[in-house]
């Protein structure tokens, strides 16, 4: 059952961004740096939120049945994107499962669907990007007959195209990259600084850039 703290939260996330909501929210057992900006989200039965300085989430994004969300800084979060767990599962003791992390410098773009129950995790300038991207952490054992969880790990540097399906237990190494439309294989590891396309996703050429070498969430040159 929802706490009232948490029912407050949540109408506290319906609040346009201003540094008023970053304290209320800290006040209410969050922890939301003041120079972070928050669009007007929903955000229900949702444990702990952490949100670094100068990181930006947009509107109209979905948080429903997360464990925790723990975004660090200068990470960015766009519009309209949907994170959820299936609320039949029940989650191990695991930090990861049933969250989203988002480390430094990390982005998602807008319009993705994300499956927490497994948890994702991103590692430093990290970039899902385009539009319509799914990520998946929980899956059916056909032959048991019963369903599991398993986390998504995006290392550091890895860059996900357009319109990709990332399957659940799907690690890739940093600096991997995922042509637009790629599905990855269930349990697939992926090489690092190579780029990955087709279905199921496969190694097609080593890849580099000015991308891999960033110090800043996004290039301004």
């Amino acid at each position: 059952m929802t706490s009232p703290r948490a029912r407050l939260a949540g109408l506290c996330w319906l609040l346009p961004p201003c540094r008023a909501k970053n304290a209320l929210l800290t006040r209410l057992g969050h922890r939301v740096h003041p120079s972070a900006r928050l669009g007007i989200c929903v955000m229900l039965d949702v444990g702990e939120v952490v949100v670094g300085a100068d990181t930006i989430i947009g509107h109209g994004n979905v948080f429903r049945g997360l464990r925790a969300v723990r975004i660090g800084v200068e990470a960015i979060l766009g519009q309209f994107n949907w994170f959820s767990r299936a609320p039949t599962l029940t989650l191990p003791d695991d930090d990861l499962a049933g969250s989203l992390v988002m480390d430094d410098h990390t982005v998602i773009t807008s319009r993705h669907y994300v499956d927490c129950s497994g948890g994702l995790w991103m590692g430093r300038f990290a970039t899902i990007a385009g539009v319509r991207s799914t990520v998946l952490s929980h899956t059916i054992d056909l032959g048991l007959g019963r369903q599991g969880i398993r986390p998504v790990r995006l290392l550091e540097k890895v860059f996900v195209g357009s319109n990709t399906t990332m399957m659940p237990g799907t690690t890739a190494a940093s600096g991997a990259v995922f042509a637009a439309g790629s599905v990855t294989a269930l349990d697939g590891d992926y090489a690092a600084g190579t780029l990955h396309g087709g279905v199921p996703a496969k190694p097609i050429k080593p890849i580099d850039g000015a991308y891999f070498h960033r110090t800043r969430t996004w290039a301004t040159e």
